[in-house]
């Protein structure tokens, strides 16, 4: 398990900066640097919906993290090995997955 920070405050799973999931998936199997990657487990927050209330969990800073980033320094068997991970955003407005990236990608 790592520690997860998440930047992207417009997902549904994002309360203070921490996930509500168990478990985050991180994409970008050619991935060469941190902006080819994303997390493929961001769910854009509705309006009028309230933090974490489609899972109905409580966020954690601990957090299993599956990534198909198989260039990446921490990618060990397609799991982050990182101690500490942060998911960030590339653009000001994030809607979709692709707006979403592992800030601690580190190329091998």
């Amino acid at each position: 398990m790592s520690k997860l920070e998440c930047q992207v405050t417009s997902c549904q799973h994002n309360c203070d900066n921490l996930c509500c999931l168990p478990g985050i998936q991180v994409d970008g199997p050619a991935a060469w640097g941190s902006e080819q990657t994303c997390c493929a487990s961001f769910e854009e927050r509705q309006p009028g919906s309230g933090t974490n209330s489609v899972t109905g969990k409580t966020p954690s800073e601990n957090s299993s993290i599956s990534c198909t980033a198989k260039h990446c320094t921490y990618n060990e068997n397609c799991k982050c090995e990182a101690d500490f991970v942060s998911v960030g955003c590339c653009c000001s407005d994030v809607t979709t997955k692709g707006g979403t990236e592992c800030c601690t990608f580190r190329p091998e």
